[in-house]
């Protein structure tokens, strides 16, 4: 198990910089080993135009009004729109630690927030490599839900992509996805690397979102 990987897991679960002990580490371990082997990621995405205004994002024939996304797209002209699971398979992993015990089921939920966040950015660039996108960059995803772009944007993110038929991904009706643990995101591209970017070309929403007392921040 990749050391960066044990790290995010425990900054999920509170442990901010400070040792867990060898049993989290070892049930940790354990944790991530069975998901990892149940797990039926799926992912679908499409790839638009896109070009930003002051409180407005159109990719394609789609409207969004959203003064924190535009700001965030702007000096992107290609984005892609994706949808990611890790399946049922997760959630059922979930509800069966947390009927046998509590501690793992809660290291459950915090491997599984970090496997869907790497699937996240497996699948960016998968779609990096289209011929759309060449000689472009990424800039963090953003999902329905960050600042002023309504959550109520799974609906028609899920719709757009036909995720249903596609991945089995649906919504409750407070626009939560099923299975719980699934993404759905725009990620802006353009001629302009990331500041600070070299290697890496997907870059974390933490940097730039402005809730700095989050529980679950990552460190600049």
């Amino acid at each position: 198990m990749e050391a960066n990987f044990q790290k995010e897991v425990l900054r999920y679960l509170g442990y901010h910089g400070t040792d867990a002990g060898e049993q989290i580490a070892a049930q940790i371990k354990q944790v991530s080993e069975e998901t990892a082997a149940a797990l039926n990621a799926k992912n679908v995405f499409g790839i638009w135009d896109c070009h930003a205004e002051a409180d407005t994002v159109s990719l394609g024939e789609v409207k969004i009004k959203s003064q924190n996304l535009a700001r965030h797209l702007n000096g992107c002209n290609k984005a892609v729109i994706f949808a990611a699971t890790l399946g049922t398979e997760a959630d059922t992993l979930i509800r069966k630690y947390s009927a046998m015990d509590m501690e793992k089921a809660l290291i459950a939920q915090a491997v599984c927030a970090v496997m869907i966040e790497d699937y996240c950015d497996t699948v960016v660039c998968q779609a990096a490599q289209s011929p759309l996108l060449k000689d472009l960059y990424p800039v963090a995803r953003f999902s329905p839900g960050y600042g002023d772009f309504d959550i109520s944007w799974q609906k028609d993110v899920l719709k757009l992509l036909d995720c249903e038929k596609q991945i089995a991904l649906t919504l409750t009706d407070g626009y939560m996805l099923i299975p719980s643990k699934s993404v759905t995101a725009i990620v802006g591209f353009g001629k302009e690397r990331a500041e600070g970017e070299e290697e890496k070309r997907v870059v974390c929403f933490c940097t730039n979102c402005a809730n700095t007392q989050c529980t679950y921040r990552k460190e600049k």
